[in-house]
């Protein structure tokens, strides 16, 4: 009898944020995050002279022979910035097979100016029928097996098979586990990716695998996963 498994894979979103605004714009320009730290002096050469102080204070008047100013130093605090996009998403894997890996993949991005960046984490359980769940390949990281039950994804570009993306933009990155090539996992919970200070937005291709075996099964199978954005300020 020939064994029929079809699958179909949501992924829902769960943004965890403290507090969203725009950073300082124009058309052309954008100030993320900015500081001014305490300190001051003076500075001089043959032509110019400037006493600066960095406070809250009217300031005071530098002068040479040439020139002569009044300065003042106020502190800047960035509002806090965020962003994590992605649009609704339904993976369709089709027909599995005992024979070959089935997969596909979706994109999301993410920003922020917070001052030691985000993490993303994922919830959810994999492929089941109602009554039987196919594995979980956990961790640490393995490579697809066709043949053998798995259920994984990471963050990178593959060969084998060939699906996914490497990180673009910014300074996020995969996180351990989801970052190794022709490797997949998947832990409710895990960090599949993250940034460690501000960053612009960095994109990022999630490539998700299911393998099944002999013991697979046949039915209807369907997943809800949920990312979780938390940036750090």
């Amino acid at each position: 009898m020939k064994k029929i498994i079809k699958i179909i894979f949501s992924i829902f979103i769960f943004l965890l944020i403290y507090n969203v605004c725009l950073a300082a714009s124009s058309s052309n320009y954008q100030i993320w995050i900015d500081t001014l730290g305490s300190g001051g002096g003076r500075s001089a050469s043959g032509n110019y002279q400037i006493d600066s102080n960095i406070s809250i204070q009217t300031g005071d008047i530098s002068e040479s022979a040439n020139f002569r100013e009044k300065t003042a130093f106020y502190a800047i605090e960035a509002e806090p910035t965020v962003g994590f996009n992605i649009q609704s998403v339904a993976l369709n894997f089709g027909q599995l097979s005992k024979s070959s890996t089935a997969y596909s993949s979706h994109t999301f991005s993410a920003y922020t100016n917070a001052k030691s960046g985000y993490t993303i984490r994922v919830y959810g359980q994999p492929l089941n029928n109602g009554d039987y769940t196919i594995q979980a390949i956990g961790v640490p990281a393995v490579d697809s097996k066709p043949g053998t039950e798995q259920f994984g994804m990471n963050l990178v570009a593959n060969a084998v098979p060939i699906v996914g993306e490497n990180p673009s933009g910014g300074i996020g990155q995969a996180a351990e586990n989801y970052n190794i090539a022709n490797k997949f996992s998947f832990q409710e919970g895990d960090v599949i990716a993250y940034a460690e200070s501000f960053t612009y937005q960095t994109d990022y291709t999630v490539s998700v695998i299911v393998n099944i075996n002999e013991q697979t099964p046949a039915g209807f199978y369907n997943a809800i996963l949920t990312y979780e954005f938390i940036p750090v300020f």
